[in-house]
């Protein structure tokens, strides 16, 4: 939850969309959104019952928290918003050492986010999308693009090898 709160820092977040994101119950999220604002680390605004939190970019924590959730968990918070979407995307995927990282290998500090897009989408809209996530996780965001059919088949060395290490999918249902 912290990572998607921090990582898109101007969006308001709803409870369950927020318990969907981190994968726990509703009531869950309640508690640790409660925590968060107890701390003052969220701020919350209410429409009628609904409650949208959001980061406080005013906490004197804001930009260490903000640090350190970027470099555990930015690319998974921040990717699916962005990538969300673009028309004729059908998958996308983290690969690389920043997969290695979200899959709990061990390895040095990733410089760079290696992003796979299959299917057949508008490319500068895809890389419009690639510069905004740049732009949220200060780090470059390399895309590489395949067709549905080359994933697949996986016939090049490169998917081949892409498949067999770590990969992350990102979740394109974002709203």
């Amino acid at each position: 939850m912290l990572a998607q709160i921090f990582m898109l820092e101007d969006q308001l977040f709803g409870i369950t969309e927020l318990a969907k994101f981190a994968g726990v119950s509703v009531p869950t999220a309640m508690r640790e959104v409660d925590r968060l604002l107890a701390s003052n680390l969220v701020t919350e605004k209410h429409f009628g019952r609904t409650r949208a939190i959001q980061a406080n970019l005013g906490h004197e924590l804001y930009p260490a928290l903000r640090k350190i959730i970027s470099y555990t968990y930015g690319p998974a918070a921040v990717l699916p918003a962005e990538l969300s979407g673009i028309d004729g995307l059908e998958k996308a995927f983290i690969y690389g050492s920043w997969a290695a990282r979200l899959n709990k290998h061990s390895g040095p500090e990733p410089r760079d986010v290696d992003v796979l897009l299959v299917g057949y989408m508008n490319r500068i809209e895809a890389a419009r999308a690639a510069a905004n996530a740049e732009r949220r996780l200060d780090r470059e965001v390399n895309v590489h693009f395949v067709s549905n059919s080359e994933w697949d088949k996986a016939e090049s060395g490169f998917i081949r090898t892409v498949k067999s290490r770590p990969l992350v999918e990102i979740p394109l249902d974002v709203t």
